[in-house]
């Protein structure tokens, strides 16, 4: 079809043989990619291996944890999703040199995900009990669950605004100052806090703060740290004097 069809020739797309690679077009690739894809390796694994460290707590303790692991995962998809549209629109106005949309689409694109992670958020939290028991009727577990589930709404709230900030940063073509903000915020504040307060590193941790409890409040403390540092860049990035 390519060679018999008029409508690809003007493209050229035959009788030339391959190209060499452009050694330019691949490193502006690679110097956008590879900061993006270790994002998120840092956000996967800072809340993936809190499994790893709550399974030392007991079952119980790591079956509550996975509950609410899953639904937080769950409501993920809808800031993930608003957070790539807004990517998308904000790409083809930086493209076009249309800053002040990019601005503009940008910022309503982050205030869209986190009016829909409060609403949701606030949703599961009135319907928390109601929701664990959906996933199992074992009252230990349930006990386990359900105060991991009073950090839902806050940790999703703030891990709309993170992602959203982050799509946008990469329409902007920034990846490299977002990486470093999700190690030191994830991975440090987040792992790192949360293992001093679950396991009462230095024996001065609240009791309420000991086990799964501790990762929780450190890991939303390391999302919100990653989400203020995401929206300070974004402001500078997107400051009116770019344009």
């Amino acid at each position: 079809m390519l060679r018999s069809d008029s409508f690809y020739a003007r493209f050229a797309i035959t009788g030339h043989g391959l190209n060499a690679p452009d050694r330019r077009a691949l490193w502006a690739q690679l110097k956008l990619g590879v900061p993006m894809g270790g994002s998120i390796l840092v956000e996967v694994t800072g809340f993936s291996f809190m499994a790893f460290f709550v399974a030392r707590i007991g079952i119980e303790a790591v079956a509550g944890h996975q509950i609410a692991a899953n639904l937080v995962s769950l409501l993920f998809m809808l800031p993930l999703a608003v957070g790539s549209a807004t990517c998308a629109l904000v790409a083809q106005r930086v493209g076009a040199n249309q800053t002040g949309d990019a601005r503009r689409i940008g910022w309503h694109g982050m205030q869209l995900a986190a009016l829909c992670a409060l609403a949701v958020g606030a949703a599961v939290f009135l319907a928390r009990e109601a929701i664990v028991r959906l996933y199992t009727g074992q009252e230990g577990i349930v006990a386990a669950a359900l105060p991991l589930l009073g950090f839902v709404a806050l940790f999703h709230f703030v891990d709309a605004i993170q992602i959203a900030a982050a799509f946008v940063l990469r329409a902007w073509r920034i990846a490299t100052v977002p990486l470093l903000i999700y190690a030191a915020s994830i991975w440090g504040l987040g792992m790192g806090g949360g293992y001093v307060l679950a396991f009462n590193v230095g024996g001065a941790v609240p009791a309420a703060l000991h086990g799964a409890r501790g990762y929780w409040v450190a890991s939303t403390a390391g999302l919100a740290a990653a989400a203020l540092g995401l929206v300070l860049c974004l402001l500078w990035v997107a400051r009116p004097a770019r344009s």
